[in-house]
């Protein structure tokens, strides 16, 4: 029997006693003995090669290196399209179908150049923020920008009461089968790459609306504390879910930036941060930030754009946040402006992730501390181009 069938077999083991409550009827229990079986399921599975990553037990040693800043040479990251003449967008318009949208999604993942470190893998992708829309914020998706908002629910703080995560909204259900199908379909082939699941307070903008948050934080700055405590317990139940769902059939998650860890790692977003100072992020933000960074074990944090910049002290003070990604933001585009953010995060002992325009990625490796350094290069003009920074990056690697 292949590896990756005994393994199913094993996480589906009847004799292991799993929790068959409904996820929005329950508190994930992440015991001790179910971190343990989901840590022993990720580690045989960085143990063996993929069909589309036959060096991936490599690719998988070396992420544990940058977690524990033990790399030598930069992680590279990103993905370069073989054939132009596929459909490369993210087939909403086929969600509903989910043989087709696989059938599409496995057709780009099989096309892909997989940079370096880079594992590949189908994102279940239905835009950013979902736990809005497992909780009944109802879900826009728009086709033609490839993206998707929720409008907002809660109108009054005691709206808040009535926010339940249970397993027959519609928008949950359809993430949960295709993320079934594509974990399925993906055992010992690829990985699978889960929503985008937020911070609490990313999707309590989702829920209130930003603007009216934005004065709740100085009418109801309690309500919005406890609503963001709230939250994170929801975002647990999902993201084990999640995880447990994928392990079981044979498959490993991965989040949106295409990390590996051989234990589960949570990648919280806070865009909110952009528009409020430092104290205010400190006594809003990070408390759920902490929490969810705790829950998963490993914590990814996206910091996007200048505006969040202002926030890179108190992440690096901040013992649960493990690691920081950085996106330069729109209209800002070079991340050579930040490099002393990267080097004060690099020297608070955070691993760092550094989006940048292709041509700064050889500046940006040459530049920092290459222990606990990834890099995601953007617009790759082709894989030719790709494999050349490949050997340019490795060129630098500090022995």
């Amino acid at each position: 029997m292949p590896f990756y069938a005994v393994l199913r077999v094993v996480l589906m083991d009847e004799s292991t006693p799993r929790d068959e409550s409904p996820p929005g009827n329950r508190h994930a229990q992440h015991t001790d003995r179910q971190a343990a079986r989901r840590n022993d399921a990720l580690r045989r599975i960085a143990a063996n090669p993929l069909d589309l990553s036959p060096h991936f037990p490599r690719i998988a040693e070396r992420w544990e290196a940058w977690w524990h800043r033990e790399n030598r040479r930069p992680l590279l990251l990103g993905g370069v399209r073989r054939d132009a003449s596929l459909r490369w967008d993210k087939a909403f318009d086929l969600l509903e179908n989910t043989e087709a949208w696989l059938s599409v999604r496995r057709s780009q993942c099989e096309h892909t150049y997989w940079m370096d470190a880079t594992p590949p893998s189908i994102r279940v992708d239905i835009g950013p923020v979902t736990i809005g829309a497992y909780l009944g914020a109802p879900l826009i998706v728009d086709e033609q920008t490839q993206t998707s908002w929720q409008s907002p629910i809660i109108e009054d703080w005691q709206d808040v009461e009535e926010l339940t995560l249970t397993p027959h909204t519609e928008w949950y259900e359809r993430v949960r089968e295709l993320l079934r199908a594509t974990a399925r379909d993906a055992a010992g082939r690829y990985l699978v790459c889960l929503p985008d699941l937020a911070g609490a307070i990313d999707v309590l903008t989702r829920l209130r609306g930003t603007e009216q948050l934005m004065l709740d934080l100085f009418e109801y700055p309690e309500q919005v504390k406890a609503c963001a405590e709230r939250l994170v317990s929801v975002w647990e139940s999902v993201f084990f879910e999640f995880y447990d769902l994928v392990l079981d059939q044979g498959s490993a998650p991965v989040q949106w930036l295409h990390a590996w860890s051989s234990t589960p790692y949570t990648l919280p977003t806070c865009d909110f941060n952009a528009l409020i100072g430092p104290k205010q992020f400190d006594e809003f933000c990070l408390p759920s930030l902490r929490r969810q960074a705790s829950i998963a074990g490993r914590c990814l944090f996206h910091l996007d754009g200048p505006d969040a910049a202002r926030h890179a002290p108190s992440l690096a003070r901040t013992e649960e946040i493990t690691a920081v990604q950085f996106t330069p933001g729109t209209g800002t585009p070079s991340a050579l402006a930040q490099m002393e953010m990267f080097r004060m995060l690099q020297n608070a002992g955070k691993p760092v992730v550094v989006v940048c325009p292709y041509e700064e990625a050889t500046q940006v490796a040459r530049e920092l501390d290459h222990a606990g350094l990834a890099i995601i290069p953007e617009s790759i003009p082709s894989v030719k181009a790709a494999e050349e920074l490949e050997r340019e990056v490795a060129g630098h690697a500090r022995e």
